[in-house]
């Protein structure tokens, strides 16, 4: 497959009521709040030694398309929220995908 067809079902994932939601990004030198459209999900690698077998790895992660933000790339201690329900998180790590076409958040609450 091409990357315009992952680009094609990232947007598609992105737009799907159901799959995407919308939150506000802010770089953490501050600046203006800007839009973005983003795909939850809360890891589920178990982690031994982390109180029994229920124990998880990370709190929240979020996927973010690369073209949102252009020119700007997130960051670690830049904020995301999302609007409904509301809540504000802290990105504490980056990880672009092998094609360029989105970004991994890994997201801790903010106070």
């Amino acid at each position: 497959m091409s990357g315009n067809a992952f680009a094609t079902a990232l947007a598609t994932l992105h737009a799907d009521p159901n799959m995407g939601t919308d939150a506000e990004w802010r770089a953490a030198a501050g600046g203006p709040w800007r839009p973005v459209r983003v795909l939850l999900s809360a890891p589920s690698d178990t982690v031994a030694g982390l109180g029994g077998p229920g124990a998880r790895a990370g709190a929240l992660e979020a996927t973010l398309r690369a073209g949102e933000l252009a020119p700007d790339t997130p960051r670690r201690g830049d904020l995301l929220r999302r609007l409904s329900p509301p809540e504000t998180w802290r990105i504490e790590e980056v990880e672009p995908d092998p094609l360029g076409l989105s970004w991994r958040l890994s997201l801790a609450r903010s106070a």
